[in-house]
């Protein structure tokens, strides 16, 4: 894990964060919020590409609240604490396009990232339902999720991570592809069966 550092979203709010990198090349960011009367523990972040196997928008990134399973949010720990008292876990993933970062805005204030889905919160860590969070959470995750993926992508390390996951990814690519040849196969092999079976007949009436 790196040395602490910091950055300031948008809102003006600081956040200090240690980053590491996951098994896949994932960014594991453990954050804190930064005030005048300390530093506080937020939770953990996870940032990679998008994790769609064949996505029909180039240049996706996957923003995980949690750590641990891609899949299953009761499998994840340190989910972010950024919600009310009500809600205070913010749960689930989102893909979010870095482009907007760079859009034109018609007041020029800065841009913030979009989301397809809305924001979730949660009672507790794992075992609670998730519900939608308040108007309040969901400005304060954009931003926080804005100053992050700008972070995320100045990091010299980043190309190297990024690598990593496409290669992960590449991985189940070829599986799925090869998935598809084995039924393209099977498929093939009992056209050709058939196609034997009705040469077989044709040439019995020939003969007959």
């Amino acid at each position: 894990m790196s040395g602490t550092q910091t950055f300031t979203t948008p809102a003006g709010n600081t956040y200090s964060y240690a980053v590491e990198t996951g098994e896949n090349g994932e960014a594991v960011y453990d954050l804190s919020r930064v005030l005048q009367d300390g530093v506080f523990p937020i939770g953990t972040v996870v940032v990679h590409p998008n994790w769609e196997l064949f996505p029909k928008v180039a240049g996706l990134l996957n923003v995980q609240f949690g750590k641990g399973s891609a899949t299953d949010r009761h499998e994840r720990t340190d989910a972010p604490k950024l919600g009310d008292m009500d809600l205070p876990y913010v749960v689930g993933s989102h893909l979010v396009n870095p482009a907007d970062l760079t859009a034109e805005t018609d007041n020029g204030a800065a841009p913030l990232l979009t989301f397809r889905k809305r924001i979730m919160g949660a009672a507790f860590e794992t075992n609670s339902p998730a519900e939608n969070a308040s108007q309040d959470t969901f400005e304060k995750v954009r931003d926080l999720v804005t100053g992050l993926v700008t972070t995320y992508q100045a990091d010299k390390n980043t190309p190297k991570r990024e690598a990593a996951y496409t290669k992960f990814l590449n991985g189940k690519r070829a599986e799925a592809v090869q998935a598809e040849i084995n039924k393209l196969d099977d498929k093939a092999q009992a056209l050709a069966f058939m196609r034997a079976e009705l040469v077989e007949k044709l040439n019995g009436y020939k003969t007959a």
